[in-house]
C-alpha cells in the first residue's frame, strides 16, 4: 500500500512540474557552413529552443526540441533557409510520462531511473556488502549541500591503473547515471571470471551523479534541466558544469547568455561540483589512468580536445583504445558509432 502511494505521488509531481506537451524534437541537416553558423547563432542566443545535439560539421545532425507554440514559426524559418529537417520525437511529454510510469519504486535501483538518496542508499548497501573491495569516497559537495558520493572498487597498489568515471554532469542525462550504477553493479556483483579480474587489476573509482542539485531538479520541477542550480543571478539560475572546467575556459561552443544551457558560468570552477571534482581528479592524478565522463543521446566516443584542432601526445593510444572499444559495443548493439576529438568530427 505505501509504495502504491508512494508511485501515486511521483505521479503527481511529475504532472505538476514543467510539462512538454506537444513539443518535439526536430532533426535538422545542414547542408553547407552558411546553416552551421546559422544553427550556432541560434544556440547562442535563442532560449526557446533546446539543442540536445549542438551544430558541428556537416556530417553532424543537430537535434532540436522546439516547444509546441514556436514549432509553425521554426519549421517555416528552417524551410525559408533550405534546411531539410525531419521530427525525431513527436510529443515529448508523451516519453516523459512514459519514464514516469515505468519506474519501479521497489527493490533495487539497477536497471531503472532512481533518484540521488535512493542512489546513495545503494552506493551504502554495495560498500558494506562489499567491503573488501569497496570503499566510500567524495568528490567534494554541490552548491546546494549534497555530496558528490562515490565508489571506489579494488585495491590501491604500487603500480596498478585505476579508472575514473563519472555522470550526471548534465542533470537529464538519467540514462548516463543509469549506465554508472549498472557497471558498479556488475563489477561487485558479476559472477563472470573476466568481470571479476578487471577488479583485481584495476581500481575503480565511480561518481555516478556529479551534479546531484540539478539531477534532482528534474525529477522535481524540470524534466529538461541540464545545468547546475547555482544562483549566479536572479532570472537565470546555474550554469553548464561540463564547459566549467579551466581547460581553455570559455573558447568554444558556449554563450555568455546565462538563460542558455550552454553558459559556462561566470569563471572557472564557479560551480562547486566541478571544482571539488577536479580537486578529487588531481589528487589521484599519479593513479589515475584512463578518464570517462559519460553522457546521452549520441553514439558518439570523444577524446581530446574540443577547443583545437590540435591532438594531445598520446592520440595514437586514445584512438586506439576507443576504436576497439566501441567497435565491440557496435557489434554486440548493431549501432553505429563516431569516434575522435569534438573539433574533428563535430
Amino acid at each position: 500500500m505505501k509504495s502504491t502511494l508512494l508511485f501515486a505521488a511521483i505521479i503527481s509531481l511529475a504532472f505538476a512540474a514543467k510539462r512538454f506537451d506537444g513539443d518535439q524534437v526536430l532533426e535538422i541537416m545542414p547542408a553547407h557552413e552558411g546553416h552551421l553558423k546559422e544553427l550556432m547563432l541560434l544556440q547562442m542566443n535563442d532560449t526557446r529552443l533546446d539543442f540536445w545535439s549542438g551544430p558541428g560539421d556537416l556530417s553532424h545532425h543537430v537535434g532540436v526540441r522546439v516547444p509546441k507554440e514556436h514549432l509553425k514559426e521554426i519549421k517555416k524559418m528552417l524551410k525559408n533557409n533550405g534546411m531539410d529537417h525531419k521530427v525525431l520525437i513527436e510529443d515529448v511529454q508523451q516519453l516523459v510520462d512514459e519514464q514516469v510510469a515505468s519506474m519501479n519504486l521497489t527493490g533495487s535501483v539497477v536497471g531503472r531511473y532512481a533518484q540521488f538518496n535512493e542512489i546513495s542508499s545503494w552506493l551504502d548497501q554495495m560498500i558494506a556488502a562489499h567491503s573488501d573491495i569497496a570503499s566510500p569516497f567524495s568528490a567534494g559537495k554541490s552548491y546546494e549541500g549534497r555530496s558528490l558520493k562515490g565508489i571506489k572498487i579494488g585495491k590501491s597498489a604500487p603500480g596498478k591503473p585505476a579508472l575514473w568515471f563519472h555522470a550526471g554532469i548534465h542533470a537529464r542525462e538519467w540514462v548516463a547515471v543509469a549506465s554508472n550504477i549498472y557497471i558498479i553493479d556488475q563489477l561487485l556483483n558479476s559472477k563472470d571470471p573476466a568481470v571479476k579480474k578487471l577488479t583485481k587489476d584495476l581500481v575503480w573509482y565511480i561518481v555516478p551523479v556529479l551534479n546531484p542539485d540539478g539531477y534532482e531538479y528534474t525529477f522535481s520541477n524540470n524534466r529538461m534541466w541540464r545545468k547546475t542550480r547555482t544562483p549566479h543571478n536572479s532570472f537565470c539560475p546555474g550554469a553548464d558544469p561540463n564547459r566549467n572546467w579551466d581547460s581553455a575556459f570559455g573558447t568554444t561552443g558556449v554563450s555568455r547568455n546565462p538563460c542558455t544551457d550552454i553558459y559556462p558560468g561566470p569563471y572557472a570552477f564557479s560551480e562547486p561540483c566541478t571544482k571539488s571534482a577536479a580537486q578529487t581528479i588531481m589528487s589521484l592524478r599519479h593513479e589515475i589512468k584512463g578518464y570517462i565522463s559519460f553522457h546521452a543521446f549520441s553514439q558518439l566516443w570523444l577524446t581530446p580536445w574540443a577547443y583545437t584542432k590540435k591532438v594531445p601526445d598520446d592520440f595514437e593510444d586514445l584512438m586506439a583504445v576507443a576504436t576497439e572499444a566501441t567497435s565491440r559495443v557496435m557489434k554486440r548493439h548493431h549501432t553505429s558509432w563516431k569516434v575522435g576529438p569534438p573539433s574533428h568530427i563535430l
